[in-house]
Parts: C-alpha cells; sequence; structure tokens
C-alpha cells in the first residue's frame, strides 16, 4: 500500500477530455507492470495476471479533467484498470473486484453510496466497522476503497482523510475517505458508454452470520471463550439448508411479534411478512421462506397458530389476517435478544433532520469585497458573512451616505457590480452583490455533507390520473434532503395502507416515489413532522383532496 498525499476530489464526476489513446509497446507494457507491482507489492504474478493479461493488449490514455488536471488511464479491453494523477497509480473499481484485497475497504451502507456517487466524501457516521481492528492501521493519505455492507465490491475508490488511530480517536466525526473515482463516472465510460456492471461477490466475511448468532430457542446463549487459539478457529460450513432457514424464519417472527414498534392488529399474514419480519432479518441474512422446510408463508404461519402464538381469521376467502398474539405463551415469555444486538430500525431511532443552507460562491466581480478576509474567489458564504463584508467595505472606502444612512453611493468595485454610480438603498446593494455571485447550498446529515451548485430544488408533490380513474402521489427530491426513498416508501405503505413503488424516472437524477391514491395531505404532514423539512421547501400541496 503507498501513502500519497495529492487530493483532487470529483475529478471524474464533469466531463473529460481525451488527449490521445496510443496502444503501449511491449517495453512500455513492461513498465507498467513493474510499477503496478512496485506500488501495490502485496500482489503476486498471477494476481497481476488477471488485471494486465501479458497477452491482451494495454491502452495508454491521457485525458484532461475539468480543473485541466492531467490523467494517465490503463485500459485493457476497452475496460480501465487504473488511472495515473501526480506519479501516483491507483486502481480502478473494476481491477478491485477482480482483487478485492489489494487495498482495505471501508464499508457503508448502500443507502449512502449515492452520496458518494453525488460527490460527497465518505464521513465517518456512514462507516459500518467490523470488529477488533476498527479502522486497519492506515497512515493520513493511503489508499482505500468503499464497499457496502451486502457485498464486498468496490464502489468508491480514495485516499484516507485520517490516519487509523486518528478515526478511532475522533468518535466517529469527520471524514474518513476522499473520494477520486467512483462507480458510473466519467473515467468508467471513458473508452465507451458500455462498461462492466457492478457484481454481485457477496458480504463481507465479517458481515456473514453463524449458529452462534442464531441459538435455538431457549438454548443456553454462547460466551466467547476470551481464547483465540487457532484450534478453537471452526472451518466454514456447509452452505445453510431449510433447517437453518427454519430457524432464521421462527427468529424474525418472534422479533417481530415482541419487539416492533409499528406492528398493528389485524393486519394482513402478508404485509406482517413483508412490513415486520422482513426488516428485522439481520444484515447479511437473507429472508427466503422457499428454501425452508415450510416453503409458503401460509403453512409456517398455521403451524405458529397451531402451537398457540398467535390467532389468524380468514375475512374473505384467500384474505387472512393476524388479529391476536398471545403474549402469555411461554415461548413468547422466554424470547429475549439483548438490546444492543437487536436488529436496529430507523423507528427506534430519533431522526435527525437534514440541514439545508443556503449560501452563495464568491465570484471574481465580488472578490474585492472579500480582500480584507480569508475568503478568496470559490468560496462558499453566508448571507450573514456577505452583508458583514459588504458593510466593512463601504464603511472603509467612504461609501456611505452622510444625508440618508438609509442610501449608499457606489465607489470602485461596488460600481462595477451595481452598474451605477447614482445612489440605491442598502438593500438594492444587496441584492446586487448577491446577483453577481453564484447560488449553492450546502446539505448535512448524519452521514455526509456536500455542496451542490444552483438554487435549492425542493421536494415536489404531485398527483397524476392513471388509468381506470385511479390517482397516484408522486413525491420527488427527497434524496436533497438526506431522506432514503425506499424508507419513506416504507413509511407511506404503512401510514396510509397503500402500495408503494420507488423508480427512477428518465431524465431525472433522483429516484421518485409512488404511492397510490392522493396522498398529498400524509406525505406533507410526514415530512415536515418526522423528518422536519420546512414548508417552504415543500410544493404541492395544494392538490391535496379539498375538505367538504
Amino acid at each position: 500500500m503507498v501513502a500519497v498525499c495529492v487530493h483532487i476530489k470529483k475529478m471524474f464526476r464533469k466531463p473529460i477530455k481525451v488527449k490521445s489513446n496510443t496502444q503501449m509497446k511491449g517495453s512500455d507494457r513492461k513498465t507498467i507492470r513493474e510499477r503496478f507491482l512496485q506500488t501495490f507489492p502485496n500482489l503476486t504474478e498471477v494476481d497481476l495476471e488477471l488485471v494486465i493479461p501479458k497477452k491482451e493488449t494495454v491502452s495508454a490514455i491521457k485525458i484532461v479533467t475539468e480543473g485541466n488536471e492531467v490523467v494517465n488511464v490503463y485500459s485493457v479491453q476497452r475496460c480501465p484498470f487504473a488511472f495515473e494523477i501526480q506519479g501516483v497509480i491507483f486502481p480502478t473499481v473494476f481491477t478491485l473486484w477482480k482483487l478485492p484485497l489489494m487495498l482495505q475497504a471501508f464499508t457503508t451502507h448502500s443507502d449512502v453510496v449515492q452520496f458518494l456517487y453525488g460527490g460527497a466524501d465518505l464521513m465517518l457516521p456512514g462507516v459500518v466497522t467490523p470488529p477488533g481492528a476498527k479502522y486497519g492501521n492506515l497512515p493520513r493519505g493511503a489508499m482505500a476503497y468503499v464497499n457496502v455492507t451486502e457485498d464486498i465490491a468496490a464502489v468508491a475508490v480514495g485516499v484516507t482523510a485520517q490516519s487509523s488511530s486518528e478515526m478511532l480517536a475522533s468518535g466517529k466525526r469527520g471524514k474518513c475517505l476522499l473520494i477520486y473515482h467512483t462507480y458510473g463516472d466519467n473515467l468508467c465510460s471513458v473508452e465507451g458508454p458500455k462498461y462492466p456492471r457492478l457484481p454481485v461477490l457477496g458480504p463481507p466475511e465479517w458481515m456473514v452470520f453463524t449458529e452462534r448468532d442464531f441459538p435455538a430457542l431457549g438454548a443456553p446463549q454462547l460466551e466467547p471463550s476470551g481464547d483465540n487459539s487457532p484450534e478453537e478457529i471452526e472451518e466454514p460450513g456447509p452452505p445453510p439448508g431449510p433447517e437453518d432457514m427454519d430457524q432464521l424464519l421462527t427468529y424474525c417472527f418472534f422479533v417481530a411479534i415482541k419487539y416492533s414498534k409499528t406492528l398493528n392488529l389485524p393486519i394482513l399474514t402478508s404485509n406482517f411478512f413483508k412490513l415486520q419480519m422482513m426488516p428485522v432479518c439481520p444484515d447479511g441474512k437473507t429472508l427466503d421462506i422457499k428454501k425452508s422446510t415450510y416453503k409458503k408463508l401460509k403453512p409456517f404461519l398455521d403451524a405458529m397458530q397451531k402451537d398457540g402464538l398467535i390467532t389468524i381469521k380468514e375475512a374473505k376467502k384467500g384474505v387472512e389476517s393476524i388479529t391476536a398474539i398471545n403474549k402469555e405463551h411461554p415461548k413468547f415469555a422466554e424470547f429475549y435478544v439483548d438490546p444492543s444486538l437487536r436488529p436496529r430500525r430507523q423507528e427506534d431511532e430519533s431522526y435527525v433532520p437534514t440541514s439545508v443552507t443556503e449560501s452563495y460562491i464568491i465570484t471574481p466581480a465580488v472578490a474585492p469585497l472579500f480582500e480584507d478576509s480569508v475568503l478568496r474567489k470559490g468560496d462558499v458564504v453566508q448571507m450573514s458573512a456577505i452583508r458583514k463584508q459588504v458593510c466593512e467595505y463601504v464603511k472603509k472606502n467612504h461609501c456611505d451616505n452622510e444625508e440618508n444612512k438609509k442610501l449608499v453611493k457606489p465607489k470602485e468595485a461596488l460600481v462595477k457590480i451595481c452598474k451605477t454610480e447614482s445612489c440605491i438603498t442598502w438593500e438594492e446593494l444587496m441584492e446586487k452583490v448577491c446577483e453577481a455571485m453564484k447560488s449553492c447550498y450546502k446539505v448535512s446529515n448524519a452521514n455526509t455533507e456536500f455542496v451542490n451548485k444552483g438554487k435549492v430544488s425542493p421536494i415536489t408533490l404531485t398527483v397524476s390520473q392513471r388509468s381506470g380513474n385511479k390517482k397516484v402521489t408522486l413525491v420527488n427530491n427527497l434524496e436533497l434532503f438526506g431522506i432514503q426513498p425506499t424508507e419513506f416508501a416504507k413509511e407511506c405503505q404503512i401510514g396510509v395502507g397503500a402500495s408503494t413503488s420507488v423508480t427512477r424516472p428518465l431524465g431525472r437524477k433522483g429516484d421518485e416515489v409512488l404511492v397510490q391514491g392522493n396522498q398529498v395531505l400524509f406525505v406533507h404532514n410526514l415530512l415536515t413532522g418526522k423528518y422536519k423539512v420546512p414548508p417552504k421547501y415543500i410544493r404541492g400541496l395544494e392538490y391535496a383532496p379539498k375538505r367538504k
């Protein structure tokens, strides 16, 4: 592993220019192979053959980013395997799919990845750490990559923002990884729009659960021995069979009936499985009833009813609901999951609202106003800082009107900004200064912080008419406020008892949530209530049903 000090963020998010694309000669191919081994000494010749096969053609592509940074890209079979910045070679995500152990990985939740794709760095609150050495033993500026809890496949590459010891001492605050390259950016398509799809390689080993995590009901809890001698390390067992799935099914059933905060009776058996049992399935496990001995949900729930744990009634043919839970049953009383080991669910946690701060970017036109401050061209400033600097500039250059304190007489830089030498009001002055700057906004939440250019795009609520005179409510721009569309759709489904879906419409950057029926009022109340979104950032309340 090589420590580096360069930090050129988001270089591949914006369009890049290809200056040259040449086939490498034999000597050049040998050189790049040697440099690759020097940069990553943990690789073997066999590993290198997976990345740079001796018999394949290697291309050297010179590109220029929008920031005029020259980057060398190396590709095999029209697929980039490495890029070089200021003499330092980085692997692409495609290379890390083949050799996931060549760099240390930082694992995050899949919901965080969209922020990385949008240009954010990986923040420590969004990192899921393994037991033991949580952040490894890396210096600041070391190469690393990002994967998710469900899959070890790399989704982003970068360098550490701080050393592992600093991360450990930070209390999970601050940045973890400065992101250079992500899956789907312009580097991936440097040889054309078609590039490999994200593979399914399986979760990290430390995320895979064993029987120790799911003891049989009533069985004594297994305690760690504290002795990590080699002879006590068990060999990986065979893949889970029907009995293992039965055990997981029973575990999720008891967690749902005993610890759910959203379970309201009666509930359709299909909804109970989908909304109550599946969400509490531990990470790294998949609840697949077809792989159990029951094969279908009905035989399993019938067995639970026969055991006296629940009561099921048939409302009409083929439609069954759970109407009661026997909380006096011995198995219900015996079942216990330690609070620290219980599946964490969003409903159990207090929601930290996303902060949206409207700001401005200093342009060359207004830069003279900030000469006496630490702020420079390209910096992001809020209105309060702008007002302070304008006041100081007016006072320093004697632009204030002695006869009328409400007026300002533009001089020097203010003349160019206001395009007049006549007196104007303070309000007009601030308006002209802001117009000469670029609008932007900063979004921060528990997982990330990023700045987007332009004005804030509000959350939009619209009602659309579908076939059969049916109405649906469409919700857009949730991600801009740190709200995960899948979780939001689930809350709407539970809250109004209507079906929902999440799709990515053509031409849009974010996902769209669809809720059956006109649910504008419910969605608006959910956004302003739980998620604390200011009403000024929500459009479409006028589409709510009119009260009769």
